[in-house]
């Protein structure tokens, strides 16, 4: 051991980068290690052979299976959840899911048939449709599926309860989630007949869940001067560089109403969060509610100063 060590002091002194450089001067100690050199080598290229040939997998949908089965004396064809990160979580979601075609099938007389529909697709979301027909006598019911906790989630889950998500939505018996928007009924069984577009509720989103509803820009102030494409329901996350300590902040502007600021944080480096008036980052959420093309410009100041110590302007095409 005291070998090694001393080889390793050596090739440290000569400022060599490798301890597979082999000279004279070290070819006793390596021949004593030259056979665990060796097998560390092929262990080592092996490992990275396995790493470069692993798939790089980023969060995709929710994968959604069709099972071909019976609901009591119904014939079903029923959605199946697969892939999820968590098996267990996934087997609570697909029991939901059966529950629910179960007492769907009840409702039309016991038998018949049971189809369903994919209604809104995240990586860990997924809202279904479930129709139940006998003969023409038919039931729907809706389940909204977090795959993060294997419970169904509500429209409070992503929207504040506030007045103006109430009046979109009218008085409801249940809320399915779609690509789009809402799906509403006032009546258990009944279908979804009403439909709110998420840009009327954008407005009330909870911050903190919005990445996983709805698509989510990041951008920062290399935007300056550039175009932004988004759905007429898209949010943007401005990640700007800040210190409020100083007084100064970010304000955003925009002519038209329909770009309005839903939220905002200020986040600091972990290694200065003890350290009394630490630069960070100031995160601002815009949310557009139509269609449109609109100039944005935000500006770094004092809000009791006219004069911004820095500015930039991005151009926003909502479709």
């Amino acid at each position: 051991m005291a070998a090694s060590f001393s080889a390793i002091a050596l090739i440290k002194q000569e400022g060599f980068s490798s301890c597979l450089i082999f000279t004279k001067r070290f070819k006793a100690w390596n021949i004593v290690f030259g056979k665990e050199l060796q097998a560390m080598k092929i262990l080592l290229t092996t490992l990275l052979c396995l790493c470069l040939s692993l798939p790089v997998l980023a969060d995709q949908q929710t994968t959604v299976l069709t099972e071909q089965t019976s609901v009591g004396k119904a014939t079903a064809m029923l959605p199946y959840i697969d892939g999820s990160n968590s098996a267990e979580l996934e087997k609570q979601a697909n029991a939901l899911v059966r529950d629910a075609a179960a007492k769907l099938v009840k409702e039309v007389g016991g038998q018949g048939s049971v189809t369903y529909k994919v209604m809104l697709n995240r990586p860990s979301l997924v809202s279904l449709l479930l129709e139940a027909d006998n003969g023409g006598r038919k039931a729907y019911t809706g389940l909204n599926l977090d795959l993060t906790t294997g419970k169904e989630f509500e429209v409070t889950y992503f929207f504040v309860d506030n007045d103006n998500v109430k009046n979109a939505l009218g008085n409801y018996d249940n809320v399915l989630f779609g690509e789009e928007g809402l799906f509403v009924r006032s009546k258990k069984n009944a279908a979804y007949s009403s439909f709110v577009p998420y840009r009327d509720v954008v407005t009330s989103l909870r911050i903190g869940e919005a990445g996983r509803l709805l698509q989510l820009a990041k951008i920062t102030d290399k935007a300056a001067g550039k175009t932004l494409r988004l759905p007429a329901s898209g949010l943007m996350a401005l990640k700007l560089d800040s210190n409020p300590s100083t007084g100064y902040g970010w304000q955003f502007s925009c002519s038209s109403p329909a770009v309005s600021k839903v939220g905002s944080s200020f986040t600091i480096p972990r290694a200065d969060e003890e350290r009394m008036g630490a630069p960070g980052v100031e995160i601002l959420v815009l949310a557009v509610t139509k269609p449109g093309t609109y100039n944005i410009r935000m500006d770094y100041k004092r809000s009791w100063e006219k004069m911004s110590l820095q500015s930039f302007n991005f151009i926003v095409i909502a479709e």
